[in-house]
């Protein structure tokens, strides 16, 4: 894997970059981290469920303050991407999403159905024609994933976004 992850010099992961390329300066793709890595996860990832926890508490003071120090510890850990040859990669933000987090977010997800029986005819018309304009015609997509069963993700995904004018490929 070609670009490893660190916090204060100490390797905490590595990556490929791999997922399918995004505008603005993002790559993305599974991190794998290392044994330090591992143990410091909880920390680099934990401000999405800080702030889902404080969305669905509503105003809350303790819900806030927990935020805050799940940003101010995400920060001190300093991440760096570093290139193939050990560089470091300048970039304006790395963000590592824990996919089980994600997954159990789109568990508590109401089903499609429940969503459109809300709408009225004014907002379906208005998502039918976006999706109109994006190529889909409407009938359902059927996805199955290629081993034919549940695919095992790995744990954690990597984000990246490059400075202005920096490195990238």
């Amino acid at each position: 894997m070609p670009y490893t992850l660190w916090s204060r010099n100490r390797l905490l992961g590595e990556t490929d970059l791999d997922f399918v390329y995004r505008e603005d300066r993002f790559r993305c793709g599974w991190l794998h981290p290392s044994d330090l890595g591992e143990r410091l996860m909880p920390t680099a990832t934990g401000v999405a469920p800080a702030l889902r926890a404080m969305w669905a508490l509503g105003p809350d003071a303790t819900a806030r303050a927990d935020v805050l120090s799940a940003v101010d510890q995400e920060q001190a850990l300093e991440l760096e991407l570093r290139g193939p040859d050990g560089a470091v990669i300048p970039t304006e933000s790395i963000a590592i999403i824990d996919t089980h987090h994600l997954l159990s977010i789109a568990r508590q997800a109401p089903e499609p159905e429940e969503l459109l029986d809300e709408l009225d005819a004014e907002e379906e018309a208005e998502i039918e024609a976006l999706l109109a304009g994006h190529g889909w015609d409407g009938e359902p997509v059927d996805f199955e994933p290629p081993s034919g069963g549940e695919v095992e993700l790995p744990r954690y995904q990597i984000q990246a976004r490059f400075m202005e004018g920096g490195w990238m490929t």
